[in-house]
């Protein structure tokens, strides 16, 4: 049997190994690409923000061309790409680069930065999310004007480092390297979504050991980059090469990778055939996803702890003091993760989402007026929504104050004074309630020493009750705490919309920038359902006693 050379895209590293098996074993139906409506709505917002990365660079970047065009006749894009390259092109979009054979790899880097003092390439990816980190001063950035490496200095914030984008960028720099045309430093970019005007670009050293791993022989080491990326690759590569040996036969060499789930299994294609194939009581699959790494489920396993029962009956003193603790020393706060799986699985049994903690009690400060709070952001990250639900003599009042256009920081600014100023103003003695420390860090970002000047506002929040600390204290879940959770399975509250979600309501702001007025309503009404929401937790808190029976006051 003649088999196929195994090729890699940038996302298998960083992906669970089973993909790339099931991909490579002929003896595995391929399934249908399923995209749930929440991964569709990533994809959109990752090639939407791609789209208007792309024109802001044509428009304003020098000696950039755009190869998206090829996307589809693969020996075109990689002769074009090479051709660009071999140009000396400062910036190429969406090229493709040769495919390494010898490496196991294939891909289409987003961008390939040339270095000004060189003939090689940096690379580069365009990722939707944040990549500056306001906690931290000094990373590394330039902008799509001056995009190369050796323009970037010092930013006055830090940036995040999320390693499946640095396993990205690593597995490009070794495509870049196989094919002589890599920089002189490894070193790669992402955009992110952090500066709407002139997007910047964070540079990341793949070779700063910024990840504490899993060792056999220590237990735990700090690596790069790109030497974990080297070992996801190389295991991956592994995985396929045995995978493609298999042929139904009984002497088929058995896979290097089981089915395990996890999170990512949700909005899998391949699951009918892996994870949903694993007994009812599997830890792994019955469990609420992410409770539990892949690594911590297979330690489990290894020492006999396979079912939702055994998880249950199980000593959690006698499985930190097994081999567990050494599969799994690189775990951070690994002892009370198996705590909160424990919880989870006791739960699971009982088939219930939270439960009350034993002794407690909740005393919810109330006042004459009260009012529950709920921010929505964009995409950049800008507040364009302030809802308020007051409630006054047992009557109650949704007020919103919402800028679907806005666009900048001064808008975000006025906004949120229109918001305080009427706080002020009309409800000074109010009690403002809200859920999670959104509306407390957005007030402190957006309005600044501006605070100062609110009652209630400046330094701790005094007239401000968050209740999810509350909440988190006073009971244990089998899904988390989230308002929808608690709301729904505590407080018995239900949404209007079907599909309720801060990622949702940031695709209907963008429905409403495109003239879709009802989409505008529809995050009036989420947002208000929030508020409302809010309320009907701290009444169903009010109303606990510490044996749990719900009275009325």
């Amino acid at each position: 049997m003649t088999l196929r050379p195994v090729l890699l895209g940038g996302y298998a590293a960083k992906s669970c190994p089973r993909i790339t098996h099931n991909q490579f074993d002929i003896t595995i139906a391929e399934q249908p690409s399923v995209t749930s409506d929440d991964l569709q709505r990533l994809f959109d917002l990752g090639n939407s923000h791609e789209a208007s990365v792309f024109a802001v660079w044509l428009e304003r970047g020098t000696d950039v061309v755009d190869l998206g065009g090829l996307d589809g006749d693969k020996t075109a894009h990689i002769a074009a790409t090479l051709e660009a390259m071999d140009a000396g092109r400062l910036v190429i979009l969406a090229g493709r680069l040769p495919d390494d054979i010898a490496g196991g790899r294939t891909g289409k880097p987003d961008v390939l930065l040339r270095e000004t003092a060189g003939v090689g390439y940096h690379p580069g990816d365009v990722k939707a999310h944040m990549v500056l980190n306001k906690s931290k001063t000094g990373g590394l950035a330039s902008d799509l004007v001056q995009p190369a490496l050796s323009y970037a200095s010092e930013h006055e914030l830090g940036l995040k480092y999320d390693d499946r984008d640095l396993l990205q960028l690593a597995h490009y720099w070794r495509m870049l390297q196989a094919c002589g045309l890599e920089a002189s430093s490894p070193y790669g970019a992402i955009v992110g979504t952090d500066v709407a005007d002139v997007p910047l670009l964070a540079w990341y050293d793949l070779t700063e050991a910024l990840f504490t791993t899993f060792s056999r022989s220590r237990g735990k080491t700090d690596r790069s980059s790109l030497e974990r990326y080297d070992h996801e690759h190389d295991f991956r590569v592994k995985v396929a090469l045995v995978a493609q040996q298999r042929t139904g036969s009984p002497a088929d060499p058995a896979p290097l990778v089981v089915p395990v789930g996890q999170s990512d299994c949700l909005d899998c294609s391949w699951a009918p055939v892996c994870v949903e194939t694993l007994p009812d009581d599997d830890l792994s699959a019955a469990l609420p996803a992410g409770k539990l790494s892949v690594r911590e489920y297979l330690a489990l396993q290894k020492i006999g702890i396979h079912t939702l029962d055994d998880l249950a009956e199980a000593d959690l003193d006698v499985v930190l003091a097994s081999e567990y603790a050494e599969e799994t020393a690189h775990q951070w706060g690994r002892k009370a993760r198996l705590a909160k799986a424990r919880i989870a699985t006791e739960l699971t049994l009982a088939d219930q989402e939270i439960r009350l903690k034993p002794g407690a009690a909740f005393d919810i400060p109330r006042a004459a007026v009260e009012i529950d709070l709920d921010v929505e952001w964009d995409r950049a990250g800008r507040v364009y929504l302030w809802g308020a639900l007051v409630t006054q003599d047992g009557q109650n009042e949704f007020v919103s104050f919402v800028d679907f256009a806005m666009d900048d920081e001064a808008a975000e600014l006025t906004l949120a004074l229109r918001c305080f100023d009427w706080l002020a103003s009309t409800h000074p003695d109010a009690l403002v309630y809200h859920y999670s420390g959104a509306e407390r860090t957005q007030a402190k970002r957006v309005l600044g020493e501006r605070l100062d000047s609110y009652a209630g506002t400046s330094g701790d929040f005094k007239n401000w009750v968050d209740l999810l600390p509350i909440v988190r204290e006073g009971f244990d879940s089998r899904s988390g705490v989230g308002l929808k959770i608690v709301a729904t399975s505590g407080a018995g509250f239900s949404w209007r919309d079907e599909d309720p979600g801060g990622l949702q309501s940031q695709q209907w702001l963008e429905d409403v920038r495109g003239a879709d007025i009802a989409a505008g309503q529809r995050i009036l009404d989420y947002n208000e359902d929030d508020v409302r929401a809010t309320l009907a937790v701290r009444i169903w808190l009010s109303n606990i006693d510490s044996l749990g029976r719900l009275s009325i006051k």
